[in-house]
């Protein structure tokens, strides 16, 4: 393993898609683009985020920034937030902080409903007036019952992210890129959930696994819940 690539978080879009509850087929859209044809012409979607390592771009690996600038992608799809909207405030966060992953940053949990609501004046091509202001409400919602609450599970250092707690600050379960390569791990432990989970799964009753790794049986129960949740997606 290369030393540029410890310390980022490492994940393939099968990996990222099950953490992200989505389908391979679609984040693989989102962070790699797709080709489509419209009025008899072939076109090209070009991605909604900017990948860190483009340099294994034809390997379509993930970083740990990208996974969570992913993962703001899909709060605002799942409320309905278009396409061109989401790309258009992507471009209006880039230029303000600086960064190519802008959802991400720690200002964005503030600013974002102003980022969106400054496309109203601007517009955005190919929606009309009406679809945008449909859009604007529901990225303002994502970003009140959505995002802001997101943000309270991340750990920042400066302005970036640097540890992920899925299950909220209060759980036992962190994504760190620093350690275990970013996969879902127990914060204390460093065990990860998937192994936590199958052991459970061949049938090894939850004290025999908190005894054999010297851990807590709450730790095992939060480990194989989590783990449920996220075939359950």
């Amino acid at each position: 393993m290369p030393e540029s690539l410890l310390g980022i978080g490492l994940y393939t879009i099968p990996q990222a898609a099950r953490l992200l509850r989505l389908s391979p087929q679609k984040l693989r859209r989102w962070a790699d683009g797709y080709l489509f044809v419209s009025d008899g012409v072939r076109r090209r979607s070009e991605p909604l985020i900017h990948r860190e390592l483009q340099e294994r771009v034809d390997e379509v690996i993930l970083t740990f920034q990208d996974l969570l600038e992913l993962h703001m992608v899909r709060f605002f799809r799942s409320e309905g937030v278009s396409i061109q909207t989401i790309r258009k405030a992507a471009e209006q966060a880039t230029l303000l902080y600086q960064t190519t992953h802008p959802f991400i940053v720690k200002g964005f949990e503030t600013d974002g409903k102003s980022i969106f609501a400054t496309l109203e004046e601007q517009g955005v091509e190919g929606i009309s007036k009406a679809e945008l202001l449909q859009d604007l409400i529901r990225s303002q919602m994502v970003m009140e019952s959505i995002a802001r609450p997101f943000f309270r599970q991340i750990d920042f250092e400066e302005m970036e992210p640097s540890r992920w707690f899925p299950n909220g600050k209060e759980g036992g379960i962190v994504i760190d890129p620093q350690r275990s390569f970013g996969k879902p791990i127990g914060k204390v432990s460093g065990i990860p959930t998937e192994t936590l989970y199958a052991m459970a799964r061949r049938g090894e009753p939850v004290e025999n696994i908190a005894r054999w790794y010297d851990i807590e049986e709450e730790t095992v129960r939060e480990a194989v819940h989590y783990e449920n949740s996220l075939r359950a997606a």
